[in-house]
């Protein structure tokens, strides 16, 4: 007992002292100074400089009444020019909810009308040589300029291309295919309509204009994938689900921070590693600031981030987790650690 009581009393004779040292260094600072922009003015006839000393509140309050008042000319302060701009950012924001709002909203009362227009496709389509695969999550593209789902094309049961269909602002369905590797770029092909009364029929005509490229070569079988592609396929799409939902979870921890990581597509092939590739922008305050890339070597999951800036190098990270035993949550931690000090750095210099 006497212990405890000789503890608290020491530590409340040190707390004491701390206070008195720092009370003294603070009136120690609070010295008279003019600073080199008022003592250009000083010729000035019509510009009052006063000196504060000590810490008189009155005093404070008498000199900042006599304070000229700053001319039209003069610089705003940027305290006041503050809040305009955030006020003016936020506006921009909820403009930019309301558009995607009514985007998403079109989308959603579209989605009868696409299937069957799919459903008319794969009727006409040999399903041996050339169907469209089910729809993925609907998601927007890239710096947000349409709204849509991703489908496979698919030879047998082997992804050779993804078929995007989107909404935009101009009320028109864009649709575009895109070959994984790059020796089958003759079948990427695009084509939009207008949204407006587009009918099943409408929408088949859309995709068959979008699909006749591949299906001409389809014809005679040279879409047929190798087997090392096919593979990749196979083991990515064991851990595709978990990548996606790790993302998911990562994206809802940096909102607060004005931060996001958006997928610039689908999952490709990567001809020069011949494996699978999830490649991602890093974007801060709807700044694209860096490069991600998330895939599948072997048994392990390995993110990397890399900067444009060369003097920025050390911002960079590639690390890897085992995937026996990986989870969504620790998924979304390597890729928040890889992501945050890139984060960090232009967060400050790019706030509103």
């Amino acid at each position: 007992m006497t212990t405890t009581l000789m503890l608290i009393a020491s530590g409340i004779l040190i707390g004491a002292g701390i206070t008195v040292f720092w009370r003294d260094i603070q009136r120690s600072r609070r010295k008279a100074f003019v600073v080199p922009r008022d003592a250009a003015a000083a010729t000035d006839a019509e510009v009052e400089i006063t000196i504060a000393r000590g810490d008189d509140g009155t005093a404070r309050k008498a000199a900042r009444a006599k304070a000229p008042v700053l001319s039209a000319s003069a610089p705003a302060p940027l305290a006041e020019a503050e809040p305009d701009r955030t006020a003016e950012e936020e506006a921009r924001r909820a403009r930019e909810r309301q558009r995607q709002a009514a985007i998403e909203e079109r989308w959603v009362d579209l989605q009868p009308t696409l299937a069957a227009g799919v459903a008319n496709v794969n009727a006409v389509l040999n399903p041996g040589q050339l169907a469209v695969g089910s729809p993925g999550d609907a998601a927007w593209s890239y710096k947000n300029e349409g709204f849509g789902h991703y489908r496979r094309l698919l030879v047998g049961d082997v992804s050779v291309a993804w078929l995007r269909v989107e909404l935009c602002d101009d009320d028109r369905l864009h649709a575009r295919v895109k070959a994984h590797k790059d020796n089958l770029q003759n079948i990427n092909a695009a084509a939009d309509a207008p949204a407006g009364g587009l009918s099943p029929v409408g929408v088949a005509d859309l995709l068959s204009v979008c699909l006749k490229p591949a299906a001409a070569i389809a014809a005679h079988g040279a879409l047929m994938p190798d087997a090392q592609y096919a593979a990749s396929e196979r083991a990515w799409n064991e851990v595709d689900g978990i990548a996606a939902a790790a993302l998911k979870a990562t994206n809802g921890a940096f909102v607060q921070a004005g931060a996001w990581i958006v997928p610039r597509g689908p999952p490709m092939w990567e001809e020069d590693v011949r494996r699978h590739r999830l490649t991602l922008a890093v974007m801060v305050y709807e700044a694209d600031v860096a490069r991600m890339h998330i895939e599948r070597i072997g048994s392990e999951m390995e993110v990397a981030v890399g900067v444009r800036d060369a003097g920025l190098i050390d911002l960079g990270r590639r690390r890897r987790i085992a995937i026996a035993g990986m989870s969504v949550h620790s998924l979304a931690e390597l890729i928040a650690s890889c992501a945050w000090p890139v984060i960090g750095r232009y967060r400050d210099t790019r706030m509103p």
